[in-house]
């Protein structure tokens, strides 16, 4: 059985965007145009071929759609004309408000046909949901990255978070495609496919993806695996290595002493947050 892990917090893009994006009239969606809302059959829509989210949790959706039920639809959809088939038009942005309307048996939504790069459109659209899959944010900034030709440095600037963030999520897509697909669909949050990532022996990483999908990875759990192994590999070498710092002996103290926090509900302080920022970009540079 697949581990449950606990609900991811929003994503850094969406905290970053807070105050900021109300609409999608950002830089980095070009000279796109929203026209007037109409009303759109949904006989005549279709999901988009090209939506970076695979995944659609059954019951947010039936929750959405209770939502819907007494709510109302609050926001149009974004679509875009089809090219060619038996639908009309295409789904930029809103497929879970379409797929909750079509549980309802609904006939129409209110809807903007969006005139400009729809694929960024998708992609930004899907990376404020707060539900959006470690792996789902990190093919989204992959796919906006090649989208837009930028460099990481310049996609961590576009969207508001750091490079050390955007580096890290990104690297989590060296693992391979069909294990990054079981983490999308299981929800294994970013910091258990950090630790895998990290592990350069190929036996060793396909042993952690191999417990993970066992269903017993926590990060704790496969930090101790590692550092277990580590210290097993460096007993085997005679050969001293390494700077010899009393620093690094402070490091390998503080790692076991915040093992347990990724898998415990512990309220840090602004200041104990801004502690662990600074450590991160610090070993993201002498790492780099």
């Amino acid at each position: 059985m697949a581990r449950t892990f606990k609900k991811r917090s929003p994503s850094a893009f969406l905290e970053s965007q807070k105050g900021v994006t109300t609409s999608f009239a950002t830089p980095f969606l070009g000279k796109g145009k929203f026209n007037h809302s109409f009303e759109v059959q949904l006989t005549e829509l279709l999901p988009d071929p090209e939506q970076p989210r695979k995944n659609f949790n059954s019951e947010e959706i039936e929750a959405l759609a209770s939502s819907l039920t007494e709510q109302g639809i609050l926001q149009p959809i974004l679509v875009r004309e089809a090219a060619e088939g038996s639908a009309k038009w295409i789904i930029v942005a809103g497929e879970r408000r379409w797929r909750a309307a079509v549980s309802l048996g609904w006939e129409t939504l209110p809807a903007i046909e969006y005139d400009g790069n729809y694929r960024a459109a998708s992609l930004v659209e899907n990376l404020l949901r707060t539900d959006l899959s470690a792996v789902e944010e990190a093919r989204g900034l992959r796919s906006i990255m090649d989208l837009n030709h930028w460099s990481q440095s310049e996609t961590a600037r576009q969207l508001g978070l750091s490079q050390s963030r955007v580096n890290r999520t990104l690297r989590v897509l060296d693992l391979p495609s069909d294990f990054l697909d079981y983490a999308s669909a299981n929800a294994i949050p970013i910091n258990v496919l950090v630790q895998i990532v990290r592990e350069e022996d190929a036996h060793k990483q396909q042993a952690l993806m191999d417990r993970v999908i066992s269903g017993s990875g926590s990060v704790s759990e496969l930090l101790d695996i590692r550092q277990m192994s580590s210290a097993q590999s460096q007993k085997a070498t005679a050969k001293k290595v390494g700077t010899g710092l009393k620093a690094f002996k402070t490091i390998r103290r503080f790692i076991k002493e915040t093992s347990t926090i990724a898998d415990k509900k512990v309220a840090l302080s602004d200041e104990e947050k801004n502690d662990l920022r600074q450590a991160r970009d610090m070993i993201d540079q002498l790492l780099a």
